[in-house]
């Protein structure tokens, strides 16, 4: 073997080796890019979840602000019932007194027959009071009657147009507390109040207007 040939033979094959650094720095690279991944990854569900957070808030405050309102509406509405109740009331009492043996309401003064009379004989004699049948234009007002507890004559008749009941004072019916089958009958022209009715309200009935029944004047005061 000559000296060539030996050099040749000690030949090694030379292979390429990354340097320690370049494969450490990768790998620290590589590992501060998944963590930083990560990192955004939960601040966004974060503020996902804030921003979730903040619109539940918002809607809780809507409706409680609405539910407020409704609240501050409402009470709003009784504050002015009351208001205009005690208005009434102090004007009720500003104005004059009944006479004796009359009752007041209001502004109404009302006379309760001891006697009895037809329902002609009944107007002339309030009439001749100052007075008149009276006139039931609520349900409060017909309550306050029925509780006279008395069978008594009012002011409505349908004498003059058959079923077409009016007030004495010209006005046409338009709200009623005729008791339950009532208006029954073509002969019976006027109206009065049952006592033996049991509902608290709804008690008229129509009878023939020369019956004679106790009878109730309406007198206004105010």
């Amino acid at each position: 073997m000559d000296f060539d040939d030996h050099i040749y033979a000690n030949e090694r094959p030379i292979k390429s080796h990354k340097k320690d650094g370049v494969v450490d720095q990768h790998s620290v690279w590589k590992r501060r890019f998944l963590t930083a991944a990560v990192c955004l990854g939960l601040l966004c569900v974060l503020l996902m979840a804030g921003i979730i957070g903040l619109l539940l808030y918002q809607r809780n405050l809507l409706n409680s602000y609405n539910t407020l309102t409704a609240e501050r509406d409402q009470l709003q509405i009784s504050y002015n019932t009351l208001t205009a109740e005690r208005d009434q009331l102090q004007t009720c009492n500003k104005y004059g007194t009944c006479p004796q043996d009359w009752k007041k309401s209001c502004c109404s003064c009302y006379y309760i027959s001891p006697d009895k009379k037809t329902w002609d004989e009944s107007r002339k004699d309030c009439q001749a009071r100052g007075a008149n049948l009276v006139i039931i234009d609520s349900r409060e007002e017909q309550a306050l009657i029925k509780a006279f507890n008395k069978r008594a004559w009012f002011g409505l008749t349908d004498i003059e147009v058959e079923g077409t009941w009016r007030w004495v004072d010209g006005t046409p019916l338009t709200t009623s507390y005729w008791s339950k089958g009532e208006p029954n009958d073509l002969q019976e022209d006027c109206a009065l109040v049952d006592n033996t009715q049991q509902d608290p309200v709804l008690a008229w009935n129509d009878v023939s207007c020369n019956h004679n029944n106790s009878w109730i004047c309406e007198r206004q005061v105010c």
